[in-house]
């Protein structure tokens, strides 16, 4: 399936975006790129107002998603409507916006419309959740996070939060050594012997 996204419309109403952010469209991509490795069968063009130079943002495109700016003399909605006119497939496309402008012109051509804020929910909870066996099957080719992109990731959505370690046991105390027994003399063993006989045989010491 073919996107055909309205970007600043839709960085607005993704949650962790924000259209004051300078980087704003890259994080954007980023997201959309995730997205679509997901499933390879999704194909995004997602449209942003004026850049320099116009036309495809090379360093932002791949992975399946196509950056464009729209040139300063015209606006994004300008050039989705364009292109919306210009589909020769209608029902491999759908268009991702919340203008009513851009909306209409493709529900005039019979294009599949959703809402920005619909997509960014489902794009977030296909992301953290999947959908299903299909998609857990496809994990596999997602590719890993490099340490630029993870730390990326944690300052739009947080950590992970860390259980805590269960407690340790308190250590038992070792036993004390057995005392040991003093070693009696031989004249002490004598005199206890002594003593024991004088018991036996009536006399006292």
């Amino acid at each position: 399936m073919n996107y055909l996204i309205d970007g600043h419309n839709l960085i607005a109403r993704t949650p962790g975006l924000s259209l004051a952010d300078p980087d704003d469209e890259a994080k954007l991509v980023r997201l959309l790129r995730r997205w679509t490795a997901a499933d390879a069968r999704r194909k995004v063009t997602v449209i942003f107002d004026g850049g320099l130079p116009a036309g495809e943002a090379r360093h932002l495109s791949g992975g399946g998603v196509k950056a464009v700016f729209a040139p300063n003399n015209s606006t994004a909605d300008a050039v989705l409507i364009r292109r919306i006119e210009a589909i020769g497939n209608p029902p491999e496309f759908v268009v991702i916006s919340s203008d009513r402008e851009v909306a209409t012109a493709a529900t005039r051509r019979r294009i599949a419309v959703q809402p920005s804020e619909t997509f960014a929910a489902n794009m977030m909870n296909d992301r953290h959740f999947g959908d299903g066996d299909q998609t857990k099957a496809q994990r596999p080719d997602v590719p890993p996070m490099g340490a630029d992109e993870m730390q990326e990731w944690l300052s739009l959505f947080g950590p992970e939060p860390e259980m805590p370690r269960p407690p340790r046991p308190p250590r038992k105390p070792a036993p004390p050594p057995p005392a040991r027994s003093k070693k009696k003399t031989k004249e002490e063993s004598e005199a206890e012997d002594i003593d024991e006989w004088l018991r036996l045989f009536g006399y006292k010491k």
